[in-house]
């Protein structure tokens, strides 16, 4: 029984000190910090979590601050940021997940002490419409793509 314990606890230990979310034990409860110098206080900055539909593939073109849909959370310093995304779709049966070709970049103006969800999601009046949205205490700001016409275009 002990050593089938240490099987399960081991990848979950390994998982609190590697990839997106590598300080799980730290100061913002699972927020790696994503600026310079020392840490502040959670009121001096702006936390984006990767919400859903959507892979984060850098922050201001840092691309060791990426992560998957609902699997990351960064701390920064309040003012425009710069997001490059690619946008993701589960098929609901389970079969896998659709890939946008090439990335969105997506350009937002953080607050400090704001919690903020990046997500992408299908209009659904006009399938192949994406819209990229950042979501923060009641304030949303949509970015609309059209796959249709990039997809035509070749890329």
């Amino acid at each position: 029984m002990k050593l089938r314990a240490a099987y399960v606890l081991l990848p979950i230990v390994a998982l609190l000190h590697v990839g997106c979310n590598a300080n799980v034990m730290g100061k913002f409860g699972g927020t790696d910090k994503a600026y310079p110098g020392a840490e502040r206080p959670a009121s001096e900055v702006s936390i984006v979590q990767c919400g859903f539909s959507l892979t984060l593939i850098a922050i201001d073109e840092n691309k060791s601050l990426s992560g998957e849909t609902a699997a990351c959370s960064y701390a920064l310093l309040p003012g425009k940021h710069t997001f490059r995304v690619s946008i993701a779709k589960r098929d609901p049966s389970g079969a896998g997940t659709w890939r946008q070709q090439g990335d969105q970049v997506v350009e937002y103006d953080l607050v400090a002490g704001k919690t903020y969800s990046l997500n992408a999601f299908e209009d659904q009046k006009t399938p192949g419409v994406w819209k990229i949205d950042m979501v923060g205490d009641k304030f949303v700001t949509i970015k609309e793509i059209d796959l249709r016409r990039s997809a035509k275009a070749g890329g």
